[in-house]
């Protein structure tokens, strides 16, 4: 699945200057953290969490990036991106991204959240950062979460590009609308691990490495000789060795023009590799990147559902409606949609 003619990312060593393995898992540190380099101006913090942060789920994979950019005066910037979930006795991941800050000479000037769920990890890192800004995407985080997003420091983006003074220093912002989460089966909406409603998520592309990450849950890449996800999680999201695949759990079109033309300006983006928040350790895809977007968005963009693991919702649902509310509430408002159509 790696394509090494034209990668100039690289796989990280996985070991601190102690020489001891880094990795953090939820609620326990197995190791020294620390950011690796993992390709010209990328780090990465590889974890390990519980689906929906739940302690309870079975244990996926989880990434945290940090970006360099740059003023074109030269002046550097980290942005972190994913933050994970922290282990607040250990002072953890907060110390680590304080060094690399210290050792670059480059100040945190941002954290992005990638988008649902995601969002749960904030509050913390807003609190250890009071002074740097972290963006959510508008619309089912500030319903989910109000606490956070009531925050001094915490900002709320809207829908297409945004944040164009750090795409001036090379990386690219998008918030992509148009969608739902979970399926709707029988005037029901299904959802794995967390409340319904529209979905957000918040793609980047990152000049200096060529990478692209695919804005949280949506799509995930496997490649041949990872150790597969524990069922259920790997039937669910319909994983297939040395593919790259949507997630038919988490997403559905609602609205099939917003979420087409959310599609087409991330294909406009020059980006070569497709990094991925949930792979295993030391797992991307190098080198052949749009390639594979363009063949997953190519069939959105041109309305071919028979191409896609997903399709419209079954009814329409106006923006907004859902709250993310209880089930009782839920079921209430499909009433009230169902007498529309």
């Amino acid at each position: 699945m790696q394509d090494h003619r034209h990668n100039h990312l690289h796989h990280p060593h996985h070991h601190g200057r102690s020489g001891e393995r880094c990795c953090m898992a939820v609620g326990e540190v197995l190791g020294p953290v620390c950011f690796q380099p993992i390709g010209p101006d990328l780090w990465s913090l590889f974890t390990n969490h519980g689906g929906g942060n739940s302690r309870f789920g079975p244990r996926i994979p989880n990434r945290m990036f940090v970006f360099r950019v740059r003023e074109a005066g030269g002046k550097s910037h980290l942005v972190a991106f994913n933050v994970v979930q922290p282990d607040l006795e250990a002072d953890q991941p907060f110390l680590a991204l304080r060094e690399l800050s210290a050792e670059l000479g480059a100040p945190l000037r941002a954290i992005l959240n990638p988008g649902p769920e995601h969002h749960l990890s904030l509050i913390p890192y807003a609190e250890a950062f009071p002074d740097v800004p972290i963006y959510v995407a508008a619309g089912r985080i500030e319903r989910e979460n109000p606490t956070l997003c009531a925050l001094p420091n915490v900002e709320r983006l809207g829908e297409g590009d945004a944040l164009p003074e750090l795409g001036r220093m090379g990386l690219h912002v998008h918030v992509w609308g148009g969608f739902m989460e979970g399926k709707l089966v029988n005037r029901t909406q299904l959802r794995f691990g967390a409340r319904r409603g529209t979905a957000e998520p918040l793609l980047v592309w990152h000049e200096a490495s060529g990478a692209f990450i695919n804005g949280g849950h949506g799509w995930f890449s496997w490649p041949v000789g990872a150790k597969p996800l524990p069922w259920p999680a790997s039937r669910m999201l319909k994983l297939r060795e040395g593919h790259v695949t949507w997630s038919p759990v988490h997403y559905s079109v609602h609205d099939h023009a917003r979420a087409a033309a959310g599609a087409q300006r991330t294909l406009d983006w020059n980006f070569e590799h497709i990094l991925d928040l949930h792979v295993p350790l030391d797992r991307h895809l190098w080198g052949r990147g749009h390639a594979v977007a363009e063949s997953l968005m190519r069939p959105l963009i041109e309305g071919d559902w028979d191409s896609l693991p997903f399709g419209r919702e079954a009814l329409e649902i106006p923006e907004g409606f859902i709250t993310g509310g209880t089930w009782k509430s839920y079921r209430k408002a499909l009433r009230g949609s169902a007498s529309s159509v």
